[in-house]
Protein backbone atom coordinates (compact mmCIF):
# COMPACT_ATOMS: atom_id res chain seq x y z
CA UNK A 1 0.00 0.00 0.00
CA UNK A 2 1.65 2.89 -1.13
CA UNK A 3 -1.16 5.22 -1.09
CA UNK A 4 -3.04 6.97 1.14
CA UNK A 5 -5.31 8.89 -0.49
CA UNK A 6 -6.25 9.44 -4.03
CA UNK A 7 -8.82 12.05 -5.19
CA UNK A 8 -10.28 14.90 -6.75
CA UNK A 9 -8.56 18.17 -6.37
CA UNK A 10 -9.99 21.75 -5.34
CA UNK A 11 -12.48 22.05 -2.53
CA UNK A 12 -15.12 20.02 -1.87
CA UNK A 13 -18.25 20.30 -4.63
CA UNK A 14 -15.77 21.41 -7.06
CA UNK A 15 -16.17 20.02 -10.82
CA UNK A 16 -13.89 16.73 -10.95
CA UNK A 17 -14.16 15.49 -6.90
CA UNK A 18 -17.40 14.11 -5.33
CA UNK A 19 -21.04 15.09 -6.08
CA UNK A 20 -21.21 18.84 -4.47
CA UNK A 21 -23.63 20.60 -2.37
CA UNK A 22 -27.38 19.38 -2.55
CA UNK A 23 -30.00 21.11 -4.16
CA UNK A 24 -33.90 20.38 -2.94
CA UNK A 25 -35.49 19.59 -0.32
CA UNK A 26 -35.61 16.17 -0.91
CA UNK A 27 -32.41 15.42 -1.81
CA UNK A 28 -31.46 17.19 1.78
CA UNK A 29 -33.51 14.90 3.52
CA UNK A 30 -32.96 11.90 1.72
CA UNK A 31 -28.84 12.17 2.26
CA UNK A 32 -29.54 13.05 6.07
CA UNK A 33 -31.29 9.98 6.21
CA UNK A 34 -28.46 8.06 4.19
CA UNK A 35 -25.73 9.36 6.74
CA UNK A 36 -27.49 8.50 10.10
CA UNK A 37 -28.10 4.89 8.94
CA UNK A 38 -24.76 4.60 7.77
CA UNK A 39 -23.47 5.85 11.26
CA UNK A 40 -26.17 3.66 13.08
CA UNK A 41 -24.19 1.01 11.43
CA UNK A 42 -20.77 1.99 11.79
CA UNK A 43 -20.49 -0.15 14.93
CA UNK A 44 -23.09 -2.95 15.64
CA UNK A 45 -20.98 -5.50 13.45
CA UNK A 46 -17.69 -5.08 16.08
CA UNK A 47 -19.92 -4.34 19.16
CA UNK A 48 -22.53 -7.41 18.87
CA UNK A 49 -19.24 -9.38 18.10
CA UNK A 50 -17.84 -8.50 21.83
CA UNK A 51 -21.42 -9.29 23.44
CA UNK A 52 -21.54 -12.66 22.42
CA UNK A 53 -17.83 -13.81 22.14
CA UNK A 54 -18.85 -16.19 25.56
CA UNK A 55 -21.26 -17.83 23.74
CA UNK A 56 -19.57 -18.31 20.23
CA UNK A 57 -16.60 -19.76 22.40
CA UNK A 58 -18.80 -21.89 24.08
CA UNK A 59 -20.50 -23.10 20.75
CA UNK A 60 -17.61 -23.55 18.59
CA UNK A 61 -15.12 -24.78 21.25
CA UNK A 62 -12.88 -21.16 20.35
CA UNK A 63 -10.16 -21.33 22.83
CA UNK A 64 -8.80 -18.39 24.69
CA UNK A 65 -6.33 -17.67 22.30
CA UNK A 66 -8.60 -18.12 18.93
CA UNK A 67 -11.04 -15.76 21.03
CA UNK A 68 -8.71 -13.03 21.38
CA UNK A 69 -8.09 -13.16 17.82
CA UNK A 70 -11.79 -13.01 16.90
CA UNK A 71 -12.02 -10.00 19.26
CA UNK A 72 -8.77 -8.24 17.56
CA UNK A 73 -10.36 -8.22 13.87
CA UNK A 74 -12.29 -4.95 14.09
CA UNK A 75 -9.47 -3.33 14.97
CA UNK A 76 -7.56 -5.01 12.80
CA UNK A 77 -9.79 -4.93 9.55
CA UNK A 78 -10.10 -0.45 10.98
CA UNK A 79 -5.95 -0.54 9.97
CA UNK A 80 -6.04 -2.29 7.14
CA UNK A 81 -9.34 -1.56 4.89
CA UNK A 82 -9.07 1.88 6.25
CA UNK A 83 -6.30 2.46 4.45
CA UNK A 84 -7.29 1.11 1.13
CA UNK A 85 -10.72 3.09 1.68
CA UNK A 86 -9.18 6.38 0.02
CA UNK A 87 -8.20 4.80 -3.20
CA UNK A 88 -11.32 2.49 -3.32
CA UNK A 89 -13.50 5.71 -3.12
CA UNK A 90 -11.37 7.71 -5.65
CA UNK A 91 -11.66 5.02 -8.26
CA UNK A 92 -15.31 4.07 -8.00
CA UNK A 93 -16.82 7.45 -6.36
CA UNK A 94 -17.31 7.88 -2.37
CA UNK A 95 -20.95 7.23 -3.17
CA UNK A 96 -20.77 3.81 -4.51
CA UNK A 97 -18.46 2.72 -2.58
CA UNK A 98 -20.18 3.30 1.12
CA UNK A 99 -23.11 1.35 -1.29
CA UNK A 100 -20.69 -1.58 -1.52
CA UNK A 101 -19.27 -0.87 2.01
CA UNK A 102 -23.07 -1.53 2.88
CA UNK A 103 -23.61 -5.16 1.05
CA UNK A 104 -20.28 -5.84 2.64
CA UNK A 105 -21.38 -5.58 5.93
CA UNK A 106 -24.87 -7.01 5.27
CA UNK A 107 -23.04 -10.20 3.53
CA UNK A 108 -20.24 -10.66 6.49
CA UNK A 109 -23.05 -10.31 9.06
CA UNK A 110 -25.21 -13.24 7.60
CA UNK A 111 -22.30 -15.33 6.68
CA UNK A 112 -20.69 -15.41 9.99
CA UNK A 113 -24.13 -16.67 11.53
CA UNK A 114 -25.15 -19.45 8.62
CA UNK A 115 -23.04 -21.81 9.22
CA UNK A 116 -21.31 -23.89 12.64
CA UNK A 117 -17.72 -22.93 11.75
CA UNK A 118 -14.84 -21.33 13.15
CA UNK A 119 -13.46 -20.56 9.28
CA UNK A 120 -17.32 -19.22 8.99
CA UNK A 121 -17.16 -16.36 11.81
CA UNK A 122 -13.86 -15.12 10.99
CA UNK A 123 -14.61 -14.88 6.91
CA UNK A 124 -18.02 -13.07 7.68
CA UNK A 125 -16.29 -11.20 10.44
CA UNK A 126 -13.90 -9.74 8.48
CA UNK A 127 -15.95 -9.29 5.33
CA UNK A 128 -18.31 -7.54 7.70
CA UNK A 129 -15.75 -5.15 9.27
CA UNK A 130 -14.31 -4.40 5.69
CA UNK A 131 -17.25 -2.51 4.82
CA UNK A 132 -17.30 -0.92 8.08
CA UNK A 133 -13.96 0.34 8.46
CA UNK A 134 -14.72 1.50 4.63
CA UNK A 135 -17.62 3.95 6.01
CA UNK A 136 -15.59 4.85 9.04
CA UNK A 137 -12.80 6.65 6.34
CA UNK A 138 -14.74 8.20 4.09
CA UNK A 139 -17.45 9.69 5.40
CA UNK A 140 -16.72 12.41 6.78
CA UNK A 141 -15.39 13.82 3.47
CA UNK A 142 -18.41 13.28 1.79
CA UNK A 143 -20.17 15.35 4.97
CA UNK A 144 -18.45 18.15 4.18
CA UNK A 145 -18.62 17.69 0.28
CA UNK A 146 -22.25 17.28 0.75
CA UNK A 147 -22.99 19.81 3.58
CA UNK A 148 -20.56 22.02 3.13
CA UNK A 149 -22.39 24.90 5.41
CA UNK A 150 -23.64 22.24 7.95
CA UNK A 151 -20.39 20.20 8.90
CA UNK A 152 -21.11 20.61 12.70
CA UNK A 153 -24.48 19.73 12.50
CA UNK A 154 -24.46 16.89 10.43
CA UNK A 155 -20.98 15.66 11.78
CA UNK A 156 -22.70 16.01 15.73
CA UNK A 157 -25.85 14.04 14.44
CA UNK A 158 -23.50 11.07 12.67
CA UNK A 159 -21.54 10.95 15.57
CA UNK A 160 -24.21 10.51 17.99
CA UNK A 161 -26.13 7.99 15.70
CA UNK A 162 -22.50 5.81 15.67
CA UNK A 163 -22.30 6.28 19.00
CA UNK A 164 -25.88 5.11 19.53
CA UNK A 165 -25.53 2.33 17.44
CA UNK A 166 -22.55 0.95 19.47
CA UNK A 167 -24.37 1.32 22.93
CA UNK A 168 -27.40 -0.96 21.48
CA UNK A 169 -25.52 -3.58 19.86
CA UNK A 170 -23.30 -3.99 23.12
CA UNK A 171 -26.69 -4.06 24.95
CA UNK A 172 -29.28 -5.53 22.96
CA UNK A 173 -27.70 -8.63 21.05
CA UNK A 174 -27.84 -11.08 23.65
CA UNK A 175 -31.50 -9.63 24.77
CA UNK A 176 -32.82 -9.92 20.90
CA UNK A 177 -31.33 -13.15 20.50
CA UNK A 178 -33.22 -14.64 23.65
CA UNK A 179 -36.44 -12.63 22.71
CA UNK A 180 -36.36 -14.65 19.01
CA UNK A 181 -35.94 -18.02 21.09
CA UNK A 182 -32.41 -18.19 19.34
CA UNK A 183 -29.13 -18.35 20.21
CA UNK A 184 -26.00 -16.01 19.66
CA UNK A 185 -26.56 -16.66 15.62
CA UNK A 186 -29.97 -14.89 15.99
CA UNK A 187 -28.97 -11.66 18.21
CA UNK A 188 -25.83 -11.05 16.16
CA UNK A 189 -27.41 -11.89 13.01
CA UNK A 190 -30.35 -9.10 13.42
CA UNK A 191 -28.22 -6.35 13.03
CA UNK A 192 -28.14 -6.97 9.53
CA UNK A 193 -31.73 -6.14 9.53
CA UNK A 194 -30.72 -2.22 10.05
CA UNK A 195 -27.83 -2.50 7.72
CA UNK A 196 -30.38 -3.87 4.67
CA UNK A 197 -32.74 -0.64 5.95
CA UNK A 198 -29.14 1.85 4.98
CA UNK A 199 -29.03 0.51 2.16
CA UNK A 200 -32.40 1.75 0.83
CA UNK A 201 -31.13 5.89 1.08
CA UNK A 202 -28.03 5.12 -0.50
CA UNK A 203 -29.17 3.27 -3.38
CA UNK A 204 -31.85 6.39 -3.94
CA UNK A 205 -28.93 8.73 -3.87
CA UNK A 206 -27.05 6.74 -6.53
CA UNK A 207 -30.44 7.07 -8.90
CA UNK A 208 -30.90 10.61 -8.11
CA UNK A 209 -27.42 11.55 -8.24
CA UNK A 210 -25.27 12.20 -11.56
CA UNK A 211 -22.95 14.39 -11.15
CA UNK A 212 -20.07 11.73 -9.31
CA UNK A 213 -18.24 10.10 -11.85
CA UNK A 214 -16.81 6.31 -11.96
CA UNK A 215 -12.82 8.07 -12.15
CA UNK A 216 -11.54 11.04 -10.29
CA UNK A 217 -9.27 13.34 -11.33
CA UNK A 218 -6.11 12.23 -9.71
CA UNK A 219 -4.31 14.51 -6.93
CA UNK A 220 -2.65 12.17 -4.47
CA UNK A 221 -1.28 12.17 -0.93
CA UNK A 222 1.08 9.16 -0.47
CA UNK A 223 1.57 7.37 2.75
CA UNK A 224 5.58 8.04 2.75
CA UNK A 225 4.69 11.93 2.67
CA UNK A 226 2.30 11.81 5.44
CA UNK A 227 4.50 10.22 7.39
CA UNK A 228 6.22 13.17 7.28
CA UNK A 229 3.39 15.04 8.11
CA UNK A 230 3.62 17.62 11.60
CA UNK A 231 -0.77 17.85 11.26
CA UNK A 232 -1.11 14.27 10.54
CA UNK A 233 0.87 12.87 12.86
CA UNK A 234 -0.59 15.50 15.57
CA UNK A 235 -4.02 14.04 14.23
CA UNK A 236 -2.72 10.52 14.50
CA UNK A 237 -1.62 10.83 18.26
CA UNK A 238 -4.51 12.62 19.64
CA UNK A 239 -7.20 10.13 17.90
CA UNK A 240 -4.84 6.88 19.38
CA UNK A 241 -4.93 8.70 22.95
CA UNK A 242 -8.59 8.98 23.12
CA UNK A 243 -9.35 5.82 21.69
CA UNK A 244 -7.09 4.30 24.29
CA UNK A 245 -8.84 5.61 27.04
CA UNK A 246 -12.70 3.81 25.06
CA UNK A 247 -10.81 0.75 24.58
CA UNK A 248 -9.31 0.66 28.12
CA UNK A 249 -12.77 2.02 30.00
CA UNK A 250 -14.74 -0.14 28.10
CA UNK A 251 -12.68 -3.72 28.30
CA UNK A 252 -11.61 -2.86 32.16
CA UNK A 253 -14.23 -0.51 34.19
CA UNK A 254 -16.37 -3.30 35.40
CA UNK A 255 -13.37 -5.86 36.50
CA UNK A 256 -12.29 -2.45 38.39
CA UNK A 257 -15.20 -1.47 40.56
CA UNK A 258 -16.01 -5.87 41.16
CA UNK A 259 -12.50 -5.69 42.89
CA UNK A 260 -13.47 -2.98 44.61
CA UNK A 261 -16.72 -4.81 46.01
CA UNK A 262 -19.82 -3.73 43.90
CA UNK A 263 -21.64 -6.63 42.25
CA UNK A 264 -20.83 -7.54 38.64
CA UNK A 265 -24.45 -6.58 37.16
CA UNK A 266 -23.95 -2.75 38.61
CA UNK A 267 -20.64 -2.65 37.64
CA UNK A 268 -21.83 -4.00 33.97
CA UNK A 269 -24.31 -1.20 34.07
CA UNK A 270 -21.50 1.73 34.96
CA UNK A 271 -19.97 1.12 31.35
CA UNK A 272 -23.36 1.42 30.20
CA UNK A 273 -23.61 4.79 31.88
CA UNK A 274 -19.59 5.44 30.51
CA UNK A 275 -21.11 5.27 26.73
CA UNK A 276 -24.28 6.93 26.95
CA UNK A 277 -22.55 10.07 28.47
CA UNK A 278 -21.04 10.89 25.58
CA UNK A 279 -24.01 10.88 23.46
CA UNK A 280 -25.07 14.59 24.48
CA UNK A 281 -21.83 15.96 23.94
CA UNK A 282 -21.46 14.08 20.48
CA UNK A 283 -24.53 16.72 18.95
CA UNK A 284 -23.09 19.48 21.03
CA UNK A 285 -19.18 19.37 20.46
CA UNK A 286 -18.78 20.02 16.34
CA UNK A 287 -20.81 22.88 17.04
CA UNK A 288 -19.01 24.80 19.55
CA UNK A 289 -15.61 23.54 17.54
CA UNK A 290 -16.91 25.57 15.03
CA UNK A 291 -14.82 28.42 15.95
CA UNK A 292 -11.03 27.71 15.66
CA UNK A 293 -10.52 29.56 18.91
CA UNK A 294 -12.76 27.31 21.19
CA UNK A 295 -11.15 24.12 20.00
CA UNK A 296 -7.89 24.52 22.99
CA UNK A 297 -10.36 25.29 25.39
CA UNK A 298 -12.58 22.32 24.68
CA UNK A 299 -9.62 19.94 24.58
CA UNK A 300 -8.21 21.17 27.85
CA UNK A 301 -11.96 20.85 29.69
CA UNK A 302 -12.38 17.39 28.29
CA UNK A 303 -9.04 16.13 29.00
CA UNK A 304 -9.28 17.80 32.83
CA UNK A 305 -12.84 15.68 32.98
CA UNK A 306 -10.93 12.82 32.44
CA UNK A 307 -8.44 13.19 34.80
CA UNK A 308 -11.17 13.56 37.37
CA UNK A 309 -13.04 10.76 36.63
CA UNK A 310 -10.19 8.89 36.63
CA UNK A 311 -8.70 10.24 40.10
CA UNK A 312 -12.30 9.35 41.33
CA UNK A 313 -12.16 5.67 40.42
CA UNK A 314 -8.42 5.93 41.87
CA UNK A 315 -9.59 7.05 45.30
CA UNK A 316 -13.17 5.90 45.94
CA UNK A 317 -14.08 3.91 42.96
CA UNK A 318 -17.12 1.86 44.75
CA UNK A 319 -18.71 4.26 46.31
CA UNK A 320 -19.05 6.75 43.09
CA UNK A 321 -18.66 4.26 40.09
CA UNK A 322 -21.56 6.28 38.38
CA UNK A 323 -20.51 9.57 38.93
CA UNK A 324 -16.97 8.10 37.73
CA UNK A 325 -18.13 6.95 34.77
CA UNK A 326 -20.46 10.08 33.84
CA UNK A 327 -16.95 12.13 34.23
CA UNK A 328 -14.92 10.05 32.16
CA UNK A 329 -17.58 9.36 29.65
CA UNK A 330 -17.86 13.30 29.17
CA UNK A 331 -14.14 13.65 28.66
CA UNK A 332 -15.04 10.76 26.01
CA UNK A 333 -16.59 14.18 23.58
CA UNK A 334 -12.89 13.96 22.73
CA UNK A 335 -13.95 11.59 19.84
CA UNK A 336 -16.58 13.98 18.45
CA UNK A 337 -14.54 17.09 18.25
CA UNK A 338 -11.30 14.73 16.79
CA UNK A 339 -13.92 13.91 14.07
CA UNK A 340 -14.86 17.73 13.60
CA UNK A 341 -11.23 18.39 13.49
CA UNK A 342 -10.43 16.32 10.86
CA UNK A 343 -12.78 18.25 8.52
CA UNK A 344 -11.05 21.58 9.53
CA UNK A 345 -7.30 20.41 9.25
CA UNK A 346 -7.67 20.02 5.42
CA UNK A 347 -8.33 21.87 2.17
CA UNK A 348 -8.99 19.62 0.07
CA UNK A 349 -11.01 16.66 -0.40
CA UNK A 350 -7.96 14.47 -1.08
CA UNK A 351 -6.35 16.09 1.98
CA UNK A 352 -9.36 15.28 4.43
CA UNK A 353 -9.70 11.84 3.14
CA UNK A 354 -6.13 10.98 3.75
CA UNK A 355 -5.88 12.77 7.11
CA UNK A 356 -9.10 10.40 8.32
CA UNK A 357 -7.20 7.56 7.16
CA UNK A 358 -4.17 8.05 8.33
CA UNK A 359 -5.41 9.58 10.98
CA UNK A 360 -7.64 6.59 12.29
CA UNK A 361 -5.26 3.81 10.91
CA UNK A 362 -2.56 4.74 13.08
CA UNK A 363 -4.52 5.80 15.89
CA UNK A 364 -5.90 2.40 16.00
CA UNK A 365 -3.28 0.64 15.47
CA UNK A 366 -1.55 2.46 18.69
CA UNK A 367 -4.68 2.26 20.77
CA UNK A 368 -4.65 -1.36 20.49
CA UNK A 369 -2.24 -1.91 22.64
CA UNK A 370 -3.71 0.29 25.51
CA UNK A 371 -5.76 -2.65 27.18
CA UNK A 372 -2.96 -5.06 26.75
CA UNK A 373 -0.49 -2.91 28.82
CA UNK A 374 -2.91 -1.89 30.97
CA UNK A 375 -3.89 -5.63 31.91
CA UNK A 376 -0.16 -5.85 32.30
CA UNK A 377 0.33 -3.04 34.79
CA UNK A 378 -2.01 -4.83 37.03
CA UNK A 379 -0.40 -8.22 37.03
CA UNK A 380 2.73 -6.81 37.46
CA UNK A 381 1.73 -4.35 40.41
CA UNK A 382 -1.04 -6.42 41.73
CA UNK A 383 -3.35 -3.50 41.86
CA UNK A 384 -5.36 -0.95 39.69
CA UNK A 385 -3.09 2.32 41.26
CA UNK A 386 -0.50 2.28 38.43
CA UNK A 387 -2.34 1.18 35.65
CA UNK A 388 -4.87 3.87 36.17
CA UNK A 389 -2.00 6.48 36.90
CA UNK A 390 -0.39 5.08 33.53
CA UNK A 391 -3.92 6.04 31.88
CA UNK A 392 -3.71 9.75 33.54
CA UNK A 393 -0.70 9.65 32.05
CA UNK A 394 -1.90 8.92 28.11
CA UNK A 395 -4.67 11.87 29.08
CA UNK A 396 -1.96 14.74 29.61
CA UNK A 397 -0.23 13.25 25.75
CA UNK A 398 -3.40 13.53 24.74
CA UNK A 399 -3.92 17.19 25.44
CA UNK A 400 -0.77 18.19 24.38
CA UNK A 401 -1.38 16.41 21.03
CA UNK A 402 -4.63 17.58 20.93
CA UNK A 403 -3.05 21.07 21.64
CA UNK A 404 -0.48 20.83 18.76
CA UNK A 405 -3.98 19.79 16.59
CA UNK A 406 -5.44 23.02 17.27
CA UNK A 407 -3.31 25.08 15.49
CA UNK A 408 -4.64 26.78 12.65
CA UNK A 409 -2.74 24.75 9.75
CA UNK A 410 -3.77 22.73 6.99
CA UNK A 411 -2.65 19.02 6.10
CA UNK A 412 -1.67 20.20 2.61
CA UNK A 413 0.89 22.93 4.20
CA UNK A 414 2.52 21.16 6.31
CA UNK A 415 4.39 18.71 3.70
CA UNK A 416 1.93 16.03 2.77
CA UNK A 417 1.76 16.52 -0.93
CA UNK A 418 3.17 14.25 -3.19
CA UNK A 419 5.46 15.80 -6.04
Amino acid sequence: MTSAATSGAGSPGSPGTSPGPLRGRGAHVLAIAAIALMSLNLRPAANSLGAVIPAIREDLGLSATAAGILNATPGLCFVVFGLAAPTVGARLGVQRTLVLALIAMVTGQLIRVSVPAVGIVFAGSVTALAGMAMGNILLPGLVRTLFPRHVPAITGMYTACMLGGATAASGLTVPIGRGLDGDWRAGMGSWALLTVLALIPWIGMLVTTRTERRRQPTTTLRLRTLLRNRVAWSMALLFAMQSMQAYVVTGWLSQILVDAGMDLAVAGSAVAVFVAAGLPLATVIPPLARRERRIPVLIVSLGVSYLIGYTGLLLWPAQGAWAWAVVIGMGGGTFPLMLMMITLRARTLAGLTALSAFAQCIGYTMAMIGPFVFGILHDLSGAWTVPILTLMASVVVMVIAGLHAARPRMLEDAGGRSP
